[in-house]
């Protein structure tokens, strides 16, 4: 079963995210700031990580986030799910490791969706 980590402050979207992905039939892990995700990145593989960019009210620290992740040995996957569309973000995103941006709000079937083609691709792409 693939393991998942939702990465987001907004803990309303964050739970409501994880409890879908988990009615599909993930293991689905969350974080609500990058220390807490670094740690769980540490003690475990995952087959994607999806992430807001703006995990505090301060700032776009998810790119930092996304470099970490894209370098680390066992990379999974990399979604940003955000609703920060301009002034490069996206591209920016893409620059450092994101394999797949969506923008926020986006429905959860369609975020199923692209979970699933994601996931898909990574299989097609170990074997």
């Amino acid at each position: 079963m693939p393991r998942l980590l939702v990465i987001d402050d907004d803990t309303d979207l964050r739970a409501a995210v994880s409890e879908y992905l988990t009615s599909l039939g993930y293991e689905v892990h969350e974080a609500a700031e990058r220390e807490e995700a670094e740690a769980l990145l540490e003690h475990y593989a995952y087959s994607l990580v999806i992430t807001d960019l703006s995990l505090t009210t301060l700032g776009v620290e998810g790119f930092d986030l996304l470099k970490t992740v894209a370098n680390s040995s066992a990379r999974p996957k990399l979604m940003v799910m955000s609703g920060h569309t301009g002034s490069g973000h996206r591209e920016r995103a893409k620059q450092c490791g994101a394999d797949v941006f969506v923008q926020k709000p986006t429905p959860l079937e369609t975020l199923g969706e692209v979970v699933r083609t994601c996931l898909s691709q990574r299989e097609r792409k170990e074997s």
